[in-house]
């Protein structure tokens, strides 16, 4: 009957699909002892099966990886513990700076130097894996900072301000390589980033002219202006694609459990984009004014080279949103300066000019949105 011949027909499918399945698995030739077990590999293996939606969640579910209470609970752990550690860290900061005429040196010098031996105690006590070792030694690693900081106001040696970004990365580069943490990891990469900032505009290349005015404004607005300089920022770049690819070649290479975080990967990436979008736009709008901002089109071709690049990547080889936000937000931004540079005149462009930044956007959101049902397909 043609209701019998369907069925029988699907049950023949059914058999088919799963004999491929299975000759697709013996010919990747995986064993127990060759893969371990990981929330990665059942998902890299359900891509490379083709295993439909209901079945990984199941093979997710079968493999005791499907997020439960406890894990929702040590997930807010880290969030308090991390925040915590923030707020001692900035409050030691804050009692130093109100209670410094109060305090002698000695006593300055000993509460900080006690408060990085504490807090390297407790996290070997404790272990460099669990939250409170992982958070203490976060913490030791921050208050470096604070002790070298006092260390300079109090002996003046003459040295340039970079010497203690880079003293600072120096000393917390063993508790990095040993505490496996991405904490320790974000902190000295931010720290390679300001002293070569530092280095770059007190040695090599000190700014002249009107960027001298944006150091009366605030560190955040001088170093935003220091980051439009062409060269400078491409050196800055160059340093936090080395430290994504390093990052992201050791993570699908060795794949150590505390490097399948995305917390690094996408502070470097984003700080990558930042680093091509600020020039470009800067060439945009600042370079037909005839000042001397050492500006190429070298920072244009690294911004479509790697917006490109990360768009393939983070779409095709290994999805993901925050990257991909940042990519196009670059994009965006430098889109909606072009138009504004040369299309922006009377009423009528201004509201071409709205409309196009709202399109731009809309199709942004709906591109992401078909990524992130592709992700959840994945889940």
């Amino acid at each position: 009957m043609p209701g019998g011949l369907s069925s029988r027909d699907r049950i023949n499918s059914r058999i088919r699909s799963g004999d491929n399945v299975l000759q697709r698995a013996g010919e990747a030739n995986l064993s127990e002892s060759e893969v371990p077990a990981s929330h990665a590999n059942v998902q890299q293996l359900a891509a490379e099966l083709g295993l439909s939606r209901a079945a990984y969640r199941r093979a997710v579910e079968l493999a005791g990886f499907t997020a439960d209470r406890a894990d929702w609970r040590r997930y807010i752990d880290y969030f308090l513990m991390a925040a915590g550690v923030l707020l001692i860290v900035a409050g030691v900061a804050a009692f130093f700076a109100w209670n410094w005429a109060d305090l002698g040196r000695v006593q300055k010098f000993a509460l900080i130097q006690g408060g990085v031996l504490l807090a390297v105690l407790v996290a070997c006590r404790r272990g460099l894996d669990t939250i409170p070792g992982r958070a203490t030694l976060l913490a030791a690693g921050g208050l470096v900072g604070v002790l070298l900081a006092y260390f300079g106001q109090t002996y003046q040696t003459g040295a340039d301000p970079y010497g203690l970004f880079l003293g600072w990365a120096i000393l917390i580069l063993p508790w990095a390589l040993v505490g496996r943490q991405a904490g320790l990891w974000m902190l000295l990469l931010a720290l390679a980033n300001l002293a070569f900032v530092m280095y770059w505009t007190q040695v090599l290349n000190p700014p002249a002219g009107w960027w001298e005015l944006a150091t009366l404004l605030g560190p955040l607005v001088w170093l935003g202006f220091t980051v439009m300089d062409s060269e400078l920022a491409s050196c800055l770049f160059a340093i936090n694609v080395l430290a994504l690819l390093a990052w992201e070649l050791l993570a699908a290479w060795r794949r150590p459990t505390w490097m399948r975080g995305r917390w690094f990967p996408r502070a470097a990436a984003a700080l990558a984009l930042a680093t091509v979008v600020a020039p470009t736009i800067a060439i945009i709008f600042v370079a037909s004014l005839g000042e001397r901002l050492y500006m190429s089109l070298l920072s244009p071709a690294l911004f479509v080279v790697t917006t490109t690049a990360c768009l393939w990547h983070y779409r095709r080889r290994h999805i993901d949103l925050p990257i991909l936000t940042c990519c196009l937000t670059g994009g965006i931004l430098v889109l909606t300066s072009l138009a504004v540079r040369y299309v922006l005149g009377d009423a009528l462009t201004m509201l071409l000019l709205a409309l196009f930044l709202v399109g731009q956007v809309a199709a942004a959101s709906w591109w992401l949105r078909g990524v992130a049902r592709d992700a959840e397909a994945l889940r």
